[in-house]
């Protein structure tokens, strides 16, 4: 089965009704819930899904956005779960909560977490531009991966205090929390800081969601083999997001229109693995329906 996320179509509509009237016009029966909705959205989306218009597969956190949150500002780290500031990761924690409420509600499998990020200026797009000069690209990659091991004590760390409390309110509301690997280089966790998370919180108790292209774009970088993570991380493999890309970083395309080999990822996926197409515009509804039969035939999913 595979989902659509919201991601694609948020941003052109103001309430939840259309918004899913749109998905459903180009054949799509489940949605993954993105980080961009406001509370009425959401609302809407839940009254459709009581009426069994709609299934829910998965919501992003931070979903619903709380009122101080402009759509256009949204972010998952809009309140960072790591954050040295304990107001600010306690805010973190809270909206986190409030996702994993509305997931219980929606009868979703699962919220997809992004885990803070370190407080410095990331330079990722900064290596991309620089990859074809690679004195400039060795220099950058050297220069980006002291500046975060210089600057990282301690977010781990606060990432793990969040989680802590996440996990239990999670299983208490008997949602699965899976934590997605990252795009930017800044961002918790790195696969050495994903392990030590997963040696800390049982398995069961906390799972890996793979996004195809963020890890496409840590191979593309020289930052991390894409096989590497699939490997390592497989065995608490919950879902992925699948998008395409051209270049080392340009993603979010709708699969099959870009230079990505889905054919690598899929000895992982199994039956049970949650598929989410995460194409944002300007991908067109034909390209979105394109996508379904190209991944149909590598993916063998429906």
């Amino acid at each position: 089965m595979l989902s659509l996320s919201t991601s694609w179509n948020s941003s052109k509509h103001t309430n939840g009704f259309d918004l899913i009237k749109e998905i459903k016009d180009i054949g799509f029966d489940t949605v993954e819930l993105n980080f961009s909705l406001t509370k009425a959205m959401a609302d809407d989306i839940l009254s459709l899904k009581g009426r069994s218009e709609i299934k829910i597969s998965s919501l992003h956190n931070i979903c619903p956005l709380p009122d101080e949150i402009e759509p256009d500002e949204a972010s998952p780290d809009y309140y960072s779960l790591a954050s040295p500031d304990e107001e600010e990761r306690r805010l973190a924690v809270e909206v986190t909560k409030n996702t994993i409420l509305y997931a219980k509600k929606f009868d979703a499998k699962a919220v997809i977490l992004h885990t803070g990020r370190v407080q410095i200026k990331d330079k990722t797009k900064d290596l991309a531009s620089s990859i074809d000069d690679e004195n400039r690209y060795k220099a950058l990659k050297e220069e980006m991966m002291r500046e975060r091991k210089k600057a990282e004590d301690g977010y781990l760390d606060n990432a793990i205090v969040s989680l802590e409390e996440l996990t239990q309110y999670a299983k208490e509301m008997n949602v699965a929390l899976a934590i997605e690997n990252r795009y930017y280089y800044r961002e918790i966790p790195t696969s050495e800081e994903l392990e030590r998370i997963f040696k800390i919180f049982k398995k069961g108790s906390l799972f890996y969601w793979h996004d195809a292209v963020h890890a496409e774009v840590f191979e593309r970088l020289g930052l991390v083999r894409h096989k590497d993570l699939l490997d390592k991380f497989s065995n608490r493999l919950l879902g992925v997001h699948l998008h395409d890309i051209i270049g080392p970083i340009n993603d979010h395309r709708p699969p099959g229109f870009g230079t990505f080999d889905f054919n690598l990822i899929k000895p992982y996926i199994k039956e049970d693995t949650i598929k989410v197409i995460e194409a944002h515009q300007p991908a067109t509804a034909d390209e979105i329906c394109r996508s379904v039969e190209y991944l149909t035939k590598i993916l063998d999913a429906r």
